[in-house]
């Protein structure tokens, strides 16, 4: 208890003495500007390391597909690193990434898809020229999409291993009701199976737009150059329809009544997910960043959220978070529990949610902590920038660089009345999914039901998915 008591006083102190400092520093500066073409461009420049990273982030990826899409924004991410008009075979691509000494990679996320070549400063205009080529004009050749197929469904195969991929998605499947496809971006089997040249033709023509894109430049580069070099190589990039002119995808409806979904696992540990749809940016962005200081605040050892659940020995592993996302952001309780200790800690943690709006639930000093903590990470993944790269190009497609821009300042200003309009908005008798991994080893659970596990202050219909 007296160590507990000291380490608290220590990171009291310690957040009165760093705080002032923290409130007053911000993102690395960058310099933004926009091609003939529609191409956003950002810059950042630190000199410190002679080494650039060339990223382009692209509006696609699985909020853009419908069912016999599902997986294919994933397999074009793949296909970019075969063969375009210039580097005619894989063999080439790959060649010229070990003479320009290119670290490369990408990433398929819901919002956005990503590319990024990190490379000694001297060979970045051979960078830009590489990546413009790339981007603007892949083969697709039928070898390549059969091999590149057989990637992402090896990958498949490594998601479907883990004991929980079924339960994960059968409760992803009850969050998103009829929507998976624009939640899913490993995708579908079939989907990905059925793939053709046609089709990934279709996501480039439709999505791979300069006016749909942003290329981000970071690293030791001078910005004056590279104001120079990007039209030399990029304005070949042709403009075309803007492909969300008619809105784009429509945002998963609401929930419309609490969900149960059970399975089993081979894991003797008892799993519970709980799942709320939480803000969109653009429809409350204010929502998003509060989300982020509420989830801090519960998640912390000294708050009895925590202390109810964790430190009694109820749950082995507890967390709850906020993933901020333009098509509905999800809010998301989990914990790790024994089937012997399931039906208490429910109830616990139906108890504490019952508490989420108590003014005396958290206090002045946590909602200032979490604030200040929050900034230092954010600060800390814009240390690295071949890493900040891919902050940047998450945070443009799904919220906007402005909003990214002016996220410090807004973490800052949320007051106990914002927290409480999110709880009551999103969370406390909200319609939610709750799944419940069980042990195949044996212990069967009894009643299973919403009405024994679920939210006891919801008396609405619900609905069970076995």
């Amino acid at each position: 208890m007296y160590i507990r008591f000291l380490f608290s006083t220590i990171a009291t102190l310690l957040f009165y003495l760093i705080a002032p400092l923290a409130a007053t520093a911000q993102l690395p500066p960058w310099t933004r500007f926009t091609l003939d073409n529609g191409l956003e461009v950002l810059v950042v420049e630190n000199h410190l390391t002679p080494i650039a990273t060339i990223e382009i982030a692209v509006k696609n990826g699985s909020f853009t597909e419908p069912p016999e899409y599902n997986g294919l924004s994933h397999l074009y991410e793949h296909m970019f690193f075969t063969s375009n008009a210039r580097d005619t075979t894989e063999d080439n691509f790959l060649g010229r990434v070990d003479d320009l000494g290119i670290v490369y990679n990408g990433q398929t996320w819901e919002e956005q898809v990503e590319y990024f070549f990190t490379l000694p400063k001297e060979n970045l205009e051979d960078g830009l020229d590489f990546m413009a080529t790339a981007i603007t004009s892949p083969l697709f050749k039928p070898d390549e999409i059969h091999k590149q197929k057989e990637v992402v469904l090896g990958e498949f195969d490594r998601n479907e291993a883990n004991p929980f991929f079924k339960f994960n998605r059968k409760v992803e499947l009850a969050l998103w009701d009829g929507w998976i496809s624009r939640k899913e971006p490993l995708g579908e089997r079939p989907a990905i199976n059925a793939a053709t040249r046609e089709k990934l033709l279709y996501i480039k023509g439709k999505y791979y737009l300069p006016n749909n894109a942003l290329l981000i430049i970071t690293g030791d580069v001078n910005t004056g150059d590279i104001r120079r070099l990007i039209p030399k190589y990029f304005l070949r990039w042709q403009r075309g329809p803007n492909p969300f002119a008619d809105g784009g995808p429509k945002r998963v409806p609401p929930l419309a009544k609490p969900i149960l979904v059970l399975d089993t696992v081979d894991e003797p540990r008892t799993t519970v997910e709980i799942r709320w749809h939480g803000p969109s940016i653009g429809l409350d962005d204010k929502g998003t960043y509060v989300a982020d200081v509420f989830s801090f605040i519960l998640t912390q050892p000294e708050h009895q959220f925590t202390k109810a659940l964790q430190e009694s020995g109820l749950a082995q592993g507890l967390n709850f978070t906020y993933y901020t996302q333009r098509q509905v952001g999800p809010i998301k309780a989990d914990l790790i529990t024994t089937p012997d200790h399931l039906d208490s800690a429910m109830k616990v943690f139906w108890a504490q949610l019952a508490k989420f709006d108590d003014p005396n639930y958290y206090s002045d000093e946590e909602i200032e902590t979490a604030k200040s903590v929050l900034r230092t990470q954010t600060l800390l993944r814009s240390e690295k920038l071949s890493s900040f790269s891919h902050e940047l190009a998450f945070w443009w497609a799904a919220a906007g660089l402005d909003y990214y821009g002016h996220y410090l300042d807004d973490l800052s200003k949320v007051t106990r009345q914002d927290i409480a309009d999110y709880i009551h908005r999103y969370i406390k008798n909200k319609p939610y999914v709750l799944g419940i991994a069980q042990s195949k080893l044996g212990h069967v659970l009894t009643e299973p039901s919403l009405q024994k596990y679920g939210n006891p202050n919801m008396q609405t219909k619900t609905e069970v998915q076995p």
